[in-house]
């Protein structure tokens, strides 16, 4: 057993762990990381960049979105159903974060928007050798943090997994971890944080917690490592549980490798239907897979179904995209949309399809022949209409379904972790189960964000990202604060 006593103990070196101790170390407290992955960063390691309202980035490029907007629009958004003085801190802090951040080295491409009704708040940051913002600018982001939190002097102790914290007289204390070589640390601490990122790594938690279950009705990203263990230590440590959920967006069930122009079914040309053949959404919404995930989680199956023809592929690749996105790239990519989703409908025949009448794609999908037929009849009309009195789509999106060859592709749900778990106040001190506070116990990241009230605000994108950095960043300065003023106590 190798004994450490620090001043502030942090579990996880994601973003919230690593800008927590960033933050307590230039307030000139002694710190200590533990992460139990060889590198630092976490979920963020695939991410692209956090969100900033109000940052220099953005007044550069004379981006106008306020804070006050911001607050306004997303306390609406929820229904109030959040902490206000947390997300008014979040945003208040934002911007300056992401000029910490840039202040630190961290390269940024600008700040974008996700797609076309969104905010340009997603601060993206330019990956290893790379001049394009494509996913993977967040390692480069985590591997900046680490070494300005290394140089103020915070020890991180990698491949070091947290087994358990230390707990008397209800308070934590201190933490007890095992290195991957077998040593074993007994670690008192004046403060600790956890923040490790939820569960989605662990599919029985993810049945139990939210009752999804994993490669049937979720299709979840799955970070390596992020089991839940920070959510268990602290509720074995007396933490009241949260509101947990899966952060939700839309998923296909077929890896992006299969084939490019994924994003065709994403956009406004396409028809939603269900399982009964029923039209379900005004396709536009398609753009916000978040709030278009609320509509394929009530249905049968889970599911929902978009259906193009060979004609609006063509209109596609003549045009572009009503809907770009970082992931969907130019028109281009769609050159060999025929061949790679042909590959994908042989490998995954329950999640692509292809056929050359409606009643043959009504049989692949198992979908009543006669519903489905009738559904793109009166759509068919509405398009020849130029009017949408169905489901009010834009005249400008509305193209026959009808052609050659009929494609459909499965949506399913998926997310991009879990989020919530542990209880905190806004000054992200851990609440105990009677409702208190427990003090000098802090949690920060995705293991607390319950701010979104079931639906990720999608509308500013680089959100759950931002939130990990800045309830991060102020739980380390708050723990520094609170170790102070214990120093000044008699």
């Amino acid at each position: 057993m190798i004994n450490i006593t620090t001043e502030f103990a942090v579990v996880a070196a994601g973003p919230a762990g690593l800008a927590a101790a960033i933050a307590a170390s230039e307030m000139g407290i002694k710190v200590c990381v533990f992460e139990k992955a060889a590198v630092p960063g976490g979920a963020a390691r695939m991410g692209m960049g956090p969100l900033g309202i109000e940052s220099k980035i953005q007044k550069r490029s004379m981006i106008g979105f306020k804070k006050e907007e911001a607050f306004k629009r997303f306390m609406e958004y929820v229904q109030w159903k959040a902490d206000a003085n947390l997300v008014r801190n979040y945003f208040w802090k934002s911007g300056d974060t992401i000029d910490w951040l840039e202040e630190m080295g961290v390269p940024f491409w600008g700040a974008g928007k996700y797609f076309p009704e969104s905010e340009a708040t997603w601060h993206k940051v330019l990956p290893y050798n790379s001049t394009e913002p494509v996913p993977g600018g967040g390692a480069v982001m985590c591997d900046i943090m680490k070494k300005r939190a290394e140089e103020l002097g915070t020890v991180f102790y990698m491949e070091t997994p947290v087994k358990r914290l230390i707990t008397e007289d209800g308070n934590v204390t201190g933490l007890e971890a095992e290195s991957k070589s077998g040593e074993t640390y007994h670690v008192e601490a004046k403060a600790v944080l956890v923040a490790t990122g939820g569960f989605s790594d662990n599919p029985e938690m993810i049945k139990e917690e939210t009752g999804y279950e994993f490669g049937k009705d979720m299709f979840n990203n799955r970070v390596p490592g992020d089991v839940g263990d920070g959510l268990k230590m602290a509720w074995a440590a007396g933490a009241a549980r949260s509101d947990i959920t899966m952060e939700m967006i839309l998923h296909t069930g077929i890896p992006r490798r299969f084939y490019n122009g994924a994003a065709l079914f994403r956009q406004p040309a396409a028809l939603v239907i269900n399982a009964n053949g029923q039209r379900l959404m005004n396709e536009e919404v398609l753009q916000n897979t978040a709030v278009s995930a609320n509509i394929v989680k009530m249905q049968p199956r889970k599911s929902a179904y978009a259906i193009i023809t060979d004609e609006i592929v063509e209109y596609y690749r003549k045009n572009g995209l009503d809907f770009p996105n970082f992931s969907a790239g130019p028109a281009g990519v769609l050159t060999d949309f025929e061949p790679g989703f042909a590959n994908a409908r042989d490998k995954y025949p329950d999640c692509a399809f292809i056929a050359g009448s409606i009643e043959e794609l009504a049989s692949q999908m198992d979908i009543p022949y006669e519903k489905l037929k009738e559904t793109i009849d009166i759509y068919n009309e509405s398009c020849e209409l130029h009017y949408d009195d169905y489901m009010c789509k834009e005249r400008r999106y509305l193209h026959k379904i009808e052609g050659k060859i009929y494609y459909a592709e499965r949506i399913a749900l998926g997310a991009y972790g879990s989020l919530g778990g542990i209880a905190i106040n806004s000054d992200l001190e851990v609440i105990d189960t009677d409702g208190k506070v427990m003090p000098g116990f802090y949690a920060a990241g995705s293991d607390v964000c319950t701010i979104y009230a079931g639906t990720y605000m999608f509308y500013y994108p680089g959100n759950t990202m931002g939130f990990a950095l800045n309830t991060g960043r102020m739980a380390g300065e708050n723990a520094a604060a609170y170790i102070r003023k214990q120093e000044k106590t008699p």
